[in-house]
């Protein structure tokens, strides 16, 4: 845990009223005690009301909308206020990371091309590693997981900010998580955690060709995922989903249990629970077979 004051004056930061949080992240992040940035007032509601955060970063002008119970500084810029803590943060979690030995299963397989990093990655037993793939510190694979050429796990998400004046990724603190019977074929890529915890891949998930998965991803299990689907960040996806060939799924959205996204489907909104969608914007599948009949 640290506090606001720990970083009085990096990028302008002012401190108002100090107090300890746990980590940086957005309003959307699922994560305990959050220092999040707060640029406009229009915004301050759904801050205030947000159990996760304990600390804000925010203009002058919108400091007084701030609760009083959180923890409050101000900056010109909050957002590149917030990347350069962000930053700190990151580099120090780095340092805790390399004091973790890896831990690999004597029973797990490792191609000889493959690269791990040499520290803070987890296999269980009988996992496959094939040709090529890369695995970053802090990915933790369970038992009976297969890896096909050309995976790559803990990746950069992109994400940006301001870090030292020019616009740069924001490094990433969270992992990867792999539960068991996990397979996915080549040249998949899964995006770590941005803020903290894992994007989480449930058990026996499947994943055909040039599969994206962003960061903060959360699958369920028994999920199909199809070549080419593009996830982005902060999605949710239900148990025994299926997501068909080169779909998209925009960030933060919630796709339920059993629900099947169709070929090609650009979805920008929640989908419910056992609900087919197709199409670009996609919507249920009945209205856009009716609609493909009205113009035919």
């Amino acid at each position: 845990m640290v506090r606001l004051s720990d970083f009085e004056g990096l990028a302008g930061l002012h401190v108002l009223r100090d107090g300890p949080f746990e980590c940086t992240g957005k309003l959307s992040t699922p994560i305990n005690g959050l220092c999040i940035p707060l640029r406009s007032a229009k915004y301050a509601p759904e801050v205030n009301s947000n159990r996760n955060v304990a600390a804000v970063i925010t203009r002058s002008d919108v400091a007084e909308q701030v609760d009083q119970s959180l923890a409050l500084a101000i900056a010109e810029d909050p957002d590149a206020a917030h990347s350069e803590i962000h930053a700190l943060l990151a580099a120090r979690h780095q340092e805790r990371l390399r004091a973790e030995a890896n831990e690999i299963d004597p029973s797990a397989t490792i191609h000889p091309s493959a690269f791990i990093a040499e520290y803070g990655v987890k296999i269980g037993p009988r996992s496959w590693v094939g040709p090529n793939v890369s695995i970053a510190a802090g990915v933790k694979i369970a038992n009976d997981c297969v890896l096909h050429s050309g995976v790559s796990l803990g990746v950069p998400g992109f994400n940006t900010g301001i870090i030292g004046g020019r616009q740069r990724i924001v490094p990433q603190i969270g992992g990867v998580q792999l539960k068991p019977f996990v397979e996915l074929l080549s040249n998949v890529c899964v995006a770590r955690a941005l803020f903290g915890g894992n994007t989480m891949l449930g058990e026996e998930v499947v994943a055909d060709n040039l599969v994206y998965i962003a960061h903060d991803v959360q699958i369920g299990d028994r999920v199909q995922i199809c070549a080419l689907v593009n996830i982005l960040g902060r999605t949710i996806i239900g148990d025994g989903a299926y997501l068909g060939p080169s779909a998209v799924i925009k960030n933060g959205l919630k796709v339920g249990r059993g629900a099947k996204v169709s070929i090609g489907a650009v979805v920008t909104q929640d989908v419910p629970d056992n609900t087919v969608v197709s199409g670009n914007f996609a919507i249920p599948h009945d209205r856009f077979l009716h609609h493909l009949r009205s113009i035919r």
